[in-house]
């Protein structure tokens, strides 16, 4: 390095400094250098080229490809809507095979329910009524006849048909219950396809040059699936086999309660049929014998009115016969008057005599005959009120079976419940 004192001297002298001098290069390399920068530029242009056509080639490929997979997927977007709209339908079909069940089997549970309240409400009053009402039969008529086992069976076929629907009722009312949950599952079903199909038809109608459209930066992750493709299938043929499964099982059920309430409507049709044709068969026997005591009271009456004249006879025969007895005595009373020798026992004597003992005899015979006589009427008028009682029993009783159970058992007439 100069020193300070000698730059000093030499910029007074004006001098010009230069510093040190840069290496120099010979033609050659000069040369070379031009060759190689020549070389290396059309490699990096041959380079260029080649990226260029790659480049070019990629974005055909590339392009024809996101094609073809836009397009692929666009298809099977259209192709599940289709798949989706077809299993939808299938849901619809039997979603509205399940409502047609449920109305039916509502209406099979609506006639189990008026049977069981007719005969709640109707028939088994009016078997119990009968029964009441033929309680109130007097005497001897208060009979355990054929009509009484006849009621008492009508009301266990009655309160076994009750008990019988009652538990129809119950499987019923669990088997809509079934039936709704399946429907309630169809139509959630339902939902989700639908749900799936706006937003798969909104997929279809995305673009990917529409304004908007950007890198998706959402929070909800683009792989959240847990389930196979067999899987959803497999969901929605388990909803129509249950939904399947439980029509048939209430179609089988209305089935069956039909052929009950036929059977039930049936069974009680026959035992009233038995009940009544027992209520004419004893109101036959009440009203014949009625009139066969009607009968025989009216010829006791008559029997009653002859002896009545004849116990009448006798007293007014026993009357007259006092007379003549009188006469007898008063005549051999004045006959014993005679004086003297004609006081005789003449033809006249022997004649009263034998007058006053014949009458003597015919007064007891006819008192006899009228103790015996007013003995026969008693117990013919005690045969008679008990007549006249018996004959108001059979009439109690034809107006308890005829008028009362009868006229009450008319409205039991089940066609079909």
């Amino acid at each position: 390095m100069m020193s300070r004192r000698h730059c000093d001297d030499l910029a007074n002298q004006n001098l010009v400094l230069f510093g040190p001098g840069r290496p120099k290069y010979t033609p050659r390399d000069w040369d070379l250098n031009n060759r190689t920068k020549n070389v290396f530029s059309l490699n990096q242009q041959t380079l260029a080229e080649r990226v260029i056509c790659e480049s070019e080639r990629l974005i055909d490929e590339t392009k024809f490809t996101t094609e073809l997979n836009k397009n692929e997927s666009d298809f099977r977007l259209k192709e599940r809507i289709e798949d989706i709209r077809f299993r939808q339908d299938e849901l619809k079909k039997q979603k509205k095979d399940a409502h047609i069940e449920e109305e039916a089997l509502k209406v099979y549970k609506q006639r189990t329910l008026d049977a069981i309240n007719t005969l709640q409400e109707i028939a088994v009053p009016i078997c119990q009524k009968c029964v009441i009402m033929r309680e109130m039969r007097q005497g001897v008529d208060l009979v355990l006849d054929d009509v009484h086992r006849e009621l008492r069976k009508e009301l266990d076929v009655m309160n076994g048909a009750i008990e019988l629907l009652h538990k129809l009722m119950e499987q019923g009312v669990e088997q809509l219950r079934r039936l709704r949950a399946t429907i309630y599952l169809l139509d959630r079903d339902l939902s989700n396809k639908e749900k799936s199909i706006q937003i798969d038809e909104k997929n279809v109608e995305l673009r990917h040059n529409q304004m908007g459209m950007k890198v998706y930066d959402g929070t909800v992750p683009l792989d959240p699936y847990n389930n196979t493709d067999p899987e959803w299938i497999e969901v929605t043929n388990t909803n129509i086999e249950n939904t399947a499964k439980e029509i048939n099982s209430a179609q089988t059920l209305r089935s069956y309660i039909d052929q009950v309430l036929k059977q039930a409507a049936e069974d009680i049709r026959h035992q009233v049929g038995r009940t009544n044709a027992a209520f004419c068969k004893r109101i036959a026997e009440v009203r014949y014998t009625k009139i066969k005591l009607e009968n025989v009271h009216k010829e006791t009456v008559h029997q009653v009115n002859e002896l009545t004249r004849t116990v009448t006879k006798l007293e007014k025969e026993i009357a007259e016969k006092e007379g003549y007895v009188a006469l007898a005595q008063v005549r051999m009373a004045n006959r014993a008057h005679r004086p003297g020798i004609e006081l005789c026992k003449d033809n006249v004597y022997n004649s009263l005599k034998k007058e006053l003992a014949a009458l003597r005899e015919t007064v007891a015979k006819l008192d006899h005959m009228l103790v015996q006589s007013r003995a026969t009427l008693r117990y013919l008028l005690n045969t008679q009120v008990m007549q006249e009682e018996e004959i108001n029993l059979k009439t109690n009783s034809l107006k308890i079976d005829e008028v009362d159970c009868m006229t009450l058992r008319e409205s039991l007439n089940f066609q079909n419940f």
